[in-house]
Parts: C-alpha cells; sequence; structure tokens
C-alpha cells in the first residue's frame, strides 16, 4: 500500500525531537543553524513496515526525504514486470529532490526494505525554507554533484571494471557505516552492477568461503571491508 503523507492516516511525529547530530546529515551537514531549526520545525518521522511502497514513479512530487532507520529501495518495473534496482539507500542519506526542484513526476519507485522510518519535508515547507535561507539551495546543489560524481564513476566502472571490482564498489557504498551490514539480495545487487543472480551469487559464495563477508537472508555482512576495498580498486 502507498503511503499517503497528506491524509494523516499514518502515524506521524515532529522531526525537532531528533539530536542536531542525526539532523545535520546529507545536504544539512554543513547546514547554518538557521536551515537546521527550519527544518527541525517544519519536517515529520514517519514509519514503514518492510516492502511498503513510499512512493510510486510518476507520483507527484509531494515531500524529500531522510533514512532515519531501515534502507529504501529505489527501483522501476519494466513493461514485461520486471523490477530493476537502481539504488538502496541507507541511514542517513537524503532522496527525493529532484522531482521537488524541477515540479516534475517520480522517475522511481521506492519501497522500504526492512522496517524503515523517515523524516520527510513537504514540498511546500522545502520551498519555503529555501526562499527563506538562499543558503540551503547552494547545499541541494552540492548534493546533487555529489551523487553526480558517483553516478559518472559509477557508469565508468560498468565500462572498465571487473565484476568482482564492481560488486565490492557497491557492496561498500551501500554499507551501513556502524555495523558493516548491507541489506539486499545477490538479484538486487546483480541489477545493480548488470549481471545475473547466479553471476553474483558465485562471488558471494567465494568472498564468503575466503572470510569476507557473511550472508544470511537478504543481507551481507562485510567482514572484511579492507580486503574489500582493495577488490573495488582493481
Amino acid at each position: 500500500m502507498k503511503a499517503d503523507v497528506k491524509s494523516g492516516s499514518r502515524a506521524v511525529e515532529p522531526a525537532r525531537t531528533l539530536p542536531r547530530s542525526v539532523l545535520a546529515s546529507g545536504w544539512l551537514r554543513n547546514a547554518p543553524p538557521g536551515v537546521l531549526d527550519a527544518v527541525a520545525n517544519a519536517a515529520r518521522r514517519l514509519r514503514f513496515g518492510d516492502g511498503e511502497m513510499i512512493f510510486a514513479r510518476g507520483d507527484p512530487p509531494t515531500y524529500f526525504c531522510m533514512v532515519l532507520s531501515g534502507r529504501v529501495r529505489m527501483s522501476r518495473v519494466s513493461t514485461g514486470g520486471r523490477e530493476s534496482v537502481y539504488s538502496v539507500i541507507g541511514r542517513g542519506r537524503w532522496f527525493g529532490e529532484i522531482s521537488l526542484l524541477d515540479g516534475k513526476p517520480r522517475t522511481h519507485d521506492a519501497f522500504a526494505v526492512g522496517n524503515t522510518e523517515l523524516m520527510v519535508l513537504s514540498q511546500r515547507d522545502f520551498h519555503r525554507i529555501l526562499a527563506a535561507h538562499p543558503e540551503g539551495m547552494q547545499l541541494i546543489v552540492q548534493q546533487i554533484c555529489a551523487r553526480l560524481r558517483v553516478a559518472f564513476d559509477h557508469a565508468q566502472s560498468a565500462a572498465q571494471a571487473p565484476i568482482d571490482a564492481r560488486m565490492a564498489a557497491r557492496l561498500l557504498e551501500l554499507a551501513d557505516r556502524t555495523d558493516h551490514v548491507v541489506r539486499i539480495s545477490a538479484e538486487d545487487l546483480g541489477d545493480m552492477v548488470n549481471r545475473s543472480r547466479q553471476t553474483v551469487a558465485k562471488y558471494l559464495q567465494a568472498w564468503e568461503d575466503a572470510g569476507l563477508i557473511r550472508r544470511e537472508y537478504r543481507q551481507i555482512e562485510l567482514l572484511d571491508p579492507a580486503a574489500l576495498k582493495r577488490l573495488a580498486r582493481r
């Protein structure tokens, strides 16, 4: 079921109760106090169950989101019904700003991976805060530029890097900063590196045998991040 943020049918909590250290993530990492206070006063906290849709491709832009806990899977479904995963967004990362900036519909479907809590800023509050605090727009531009650089790196990697290097780089990118865990399936990882689930599973099995990772259902724990970093640099 798709969440209707505007309807009030979902339990909502204010974001101003969040510690400043949690709020100051992503585009707000270097934000001045005025911008942080404005976001804290306007934003809300929403919870989604595992697999629940947050928004759908083609939806109007309604809010800008940050992941407080859990993960968010960004994907598209082909005309043949196959889902292709483009990204899995983890804790402390913002998403959804492109549609708010250009006013066009959402480009992907977004689903909760595990029980997920988001901080959401409505389109109206987003533009109101940027109008009152023009320095906030520069922070948004910096976030978009950072993502473009990552996208260019992925494109170059897809063209040149070996499959194991691309897999290692993606896992390191997606890993939680505290426990080195990636909540993802072999099929979703295969979509990200443009390889079949069987091919990805073969490498994952070899890495598990070598003690680099530990696998559970839809979860990969990075036991030796340093070794994976060496692989990613190949």
